[in-house]
């Protein structure tokens, strides 16, 4: 059916690619060791809702399951829709393992039932010399990048996530295409 949607000037969303989100477990010795980047304890799951009855009732159900799975793990959950209307669900957990293991029950749920293009990126927040550093993951690339703005205004660090990149293409999926990593000012988290 691509053809057929070529021809009439369609498009279809790529499939997220959850899996490479464990790669971060491993990494991250070297992230704390070689780069100091220390897990902050925050990380969210961002995705594009849809506006049907059913997106809703996965979303509500999604929602149920996440927040049972966290009070296993001890985890607080909380969700909101940003300015640009993207759902995000933020999570809090001191373990590194548990905050990964949580979005990627979060990203299979929704793949599980069809919408898993509507997931963005996944977002962990670490602390890199008294700073806040994100690390994203974009599901739709499978590989993360780095995001460390410098706290004035919308500027970056490009050179620390240059360093990143160095540091840890051979242990993760980093994303090749440096125009590829986008900013994501404003996050709730």
């Amino acid at each position: 059916m691509r053809w057929f949607d070529a021809l009439l000037g369609r498009t279809r969303l790529p499939k997220a690619r959850p899996e490479g989100l464990f790669a971060l477990t491993t990494a991250q010795l070297t992230l704390q060791g070689e780069l100091g980047w220390h897990p902050d304890g925050k990380a969210a799951v961002c995705l594009k809702p849809v506006t049907t009855g059913d997106f809703r009732q996965v979303d509500q159900e999604l929602e149920e399951l996440v927040r049972a799975a966290a009070g296993e793990t001890h985890s607080d959950v909380r969700v909101e829709t940003d300015s640009y209307r993207y759902r995000w669900i933020v999570l809090t957990d001191p373990q590194l393992d548990d905050l990964v293991a949580l979005l990627h029950m979060a990203a299979g749920e929704l793949e599980s039932h069809g919408y898993g293009p509507q997931l963005l990126a996944a977002v962990f927040r670490f602390t890199a010399d008294g700073r806040p550093a994100y690390l994203i993951y974009n599901y739709k690339r499978g590989s993360f990048y780095p995001f460390l703005p410098t706290g004035s205004g919308k500027e970056r660090q490009s050179d620390l996530e240059f360093q990143f990149q160095a540091a840890l293409e051979k242990e993760m999926p980093i994303e090749p295409d440096v125009t590829r990593w986008y900013p994501m000012w404003g996050m709730p988290l």
